[in-house]
């Protein structure tokens, strides 16, 4: 396995575990405002370009900034909205979100919009592999992923390459654990 590949398969894992799991931070099914959340967000070419740009901060600290804890903790969070008062009250967060005019709630969302799509796009290409389920995905933002599938990946690629080289070719220690 390529080493780039090495590094983004815990995180995808747990991202693909815990959108595939009917809710990302949720024991039970989504709530009706969480749903109600997920459907009403919508992603664009602003929110891309904020949400990359956050990422490559939280690449460049991601055991500081990262959503690791969300994850490693995601059935104790009941809501997003929680989840997003979590992630924002880590040090550091808020105002690295606020930087790229991000709140915790929309990188929450979008993670999860973004996360759902990308399952659902793997769910087409290989219906046999993953079972039905998860968040729901507009049709809009299912389309804007679609067209930019190719820049994210492109992207995450970018972001393991400096993890690797930040790291003498190993995985920050909270993504190793």
């Amino acid at each position: 396995m390529r080493p780039t590949r090495m590094l983004m398969l815990p995180t995808l894992l747990a991202l693909l575990l815990s959108a595939n799991s009917g809710a990302a931070f949720a024991a039970d099914a989504p709530s009706a405002a969480d749903i109600a959340a997920m459907r009403s967000f919508t992603l664009d070419e602003t929110f891309l370009q904020h949400y990359m740009d956050a990422s490559d901060d939280i690449a460049r600290d991601p055991c500081r900034l990262g959503m690791i804890d969300l994850l490693k903790g995601g059935d104790s969070f009941t809501s997003i909205d929680q989840a997003a008062a979590h992630y924002d009250a880590q040090p550091g967060v808020h105002a690295m979100l606020a930087s790229h005019g991000l709140t915790a709630r929309e990188m929450v969302l979008g993670m999860m919009t973004l996360t759902s799509a990308a399952v659902q796009d793997v769910r087409k290409q290989h219906p046999q592999a993953m079972a039905e389920g998860g968040l729901p995905v507009s049709a809009a933002n299912m389309a804007f992923y679609d067209a930019h599938k190719a820049q994210l990946h492109q992207h995450m690629q970018s972001i393991a390459r400096e993890q690797l080289k930040a790291n003498g070719g190993k995985l920050p220690a909270c993504l190793a654990e």
